[in-house]
């Protein structure tokens, strides 16, 4: 059973939540329709801007999914300050987030697939499970994100969020001089070859289910470890 305190996160979610995807929406809408409206006063034919009415529906669901990862990635500190306000706890606030982070990413992933209805046929249950997995992953590494950006003032944001991605970018650099350094003529069947052991590995379907699933373990205890640490900030 849900108490009290965590209803009251998982509503506030979803009233934030809900306000930004309805704006978003009524904007894209809006802009697809004003450029089909556009192109009807240029060329007159009512037949082209009639069919281009009927592909509105597809510019929302990649709105949608948008506005979803934005959302837990930005609002971690807000909704942590919300819940302080009103006299909730970080444990409280980190299920209520979580419940409705699993909640919201199944109702946006519903809409999206009946959404999808309106240009092709739904797909196959596995590849709409896999959608499903791969939307909820990615909204969880985004919310620890959002959650370790959160532990930051605004300059530090700044000099991580240019920082990290910058050493990301040196640290590929670096691994792609060292992999054109070996000599992978010499090399190629011992490491990487259909007949080595790390392909073997990898070419188990069983091996990337267990990578998945430590990374996902990862990634909601570091999520859990910074909301546990959030402090107010005057910045």
């Amino acid at each position: 059973m849900l108490s009290h305190e965590q209803r009251l996160v998982i509503t506030n979610v979803f009233h934030r939540l809900g306000w930004a995807l309805a704006v978003a929406a009524v904007w894209a809408v809006g802009v697809v329709f004003l450029g089909c409206l556009v192109e009807l006063l240029i060329d007159h034919r009512i037949d082209s801007f009639l069919v281009s009415l009927q592909g509105i529906p597809g510019v929302l669901p990649p709105v949608f999914t948008m506005i979803l990862l934005g959302y837990f990635l930005i609002t971690a500190y807000d909704d942590f300050k919300w819940t302080i306000q009103n006299g909730i706890s970080r444990k409280t606030l980190w299920w209520g987030r979580l419940i409705a982070l699993v909640l919201a990413t199944v109702g946006v992933w519903v809409v999206n697939n009946l959404l999808s209805l309106f240009e092709h046929p739904l797909a196959s249950w596995q590849a709409m499970g896999m959608q499903l997995l791969v939307l909820l992953s990615s909204v969880l590494i985004l919310q620890m994100i959002g959650n370790g950006f959160g532990l930051l003032n605004r300059t530090w944001k700044w000099i991580v969020g240019i920082g990290l991605p910058i050493l990301f970018i040196l640290f590929l650099i670096a691994l792609v001089s060292v992999m054109m350094s070996l000599n992978i003529d010499y090399q190629y069947n011992e490491w990487i070859g259909p007949n080595s052991a790390l392909w073997t590995i990898l070419g188990s379907s069983s091996t990337w289910w267990i990578i998945w699933g430590v990374t996902m373990v990862i990634v909601v205890l570091l999520s859990k470890f910074f909301n546990d640490r959030m402090q107010l900030r005057r910045d």
